[in-house]
């Protein structure tokens, strides 16, 4: 009899116990699923150069690292292209951005898009279009900036640019002329 009252004191406490556990830990989610058509949001730079690198070495190319100064030139023209509701290369080709900013690039590409409102959404887009699928997979390529904007009067909402380089610092010759390469983008279709 003491054995099974023991037992039931046992079980009583640890169901008490239960009881006053802390709550079970919030699921955070992850910020590639963040909408961003919305004022102020900004695209995870951190998260998308993650995200950019895991492609880039699962497909046997060395990770970039993130550029502040391609940064801020790819959100001003996140910018520009949400400002006149114009995703294009050529408001202001890639080349004139960087020389007017004073960016050293021996080499450069970008990746546009306009209507994706996630990382995640993006990122699948660029990677099933061959074009922007080469220029994350460049291997000439270094650094890069990633940059969004919103347009709540916009058909699109979101737009984006991602900026790769490679600065001429990361290249043997220093001083060469820059090779601009850039790298055709499309709407999300929506």
């Amino acid at each position: 009899m003491a054995l099974s009252r023991r037992a039931a004191v046992l079980a009583l406490a640890a169901l008490v116990a239960a009881c006053q556990s802390a709550p079970p830990a919030r699921t955070v989610r992850p910020t590639l699923y963040d909408d961003l058509a919305a004022p102020g949001a900004q695209v995870d730079a951190g998260r998308a150069l993650s995200m950019i690198n895991q492609y880039r070495v699962a497909n046997g190319v060395a990770p970039l690292r993130l550029d502040p100064e391609l940064t801020r030139i790819a959100r001003d023209y996140a910018a520009v292209m949400a400002r006149t509701d114009k995703m294009s290369h050529y408001t202001i080709p890639i080349g004139q951005r960087l020389v007017s900013a004073g960016y050293p690039a021996a080499t450069a590409g970008e990746n546009i898009a306009a209507g994706y409102h996630t990382l995640a959404e993006a990122f699948s887009g660029w990677r099933e279009s061959p074009a922007h699928d080469r220029g994350m997979k460049d291997p000439d390529m270094t650094v890069m900036g990633i940059g969004t904007a919103y347009a709540p009067n916009s058909k699109y909402k979101v737009f984006w640019s991602l900026v790769f380089a490679r600065p001429k610092t990361d290249t043997p010759g220093v001083g060469a002329s820059p090779t601009l390469v850039s790298i055709a983008g499309a709407p999300a279709p929506r």
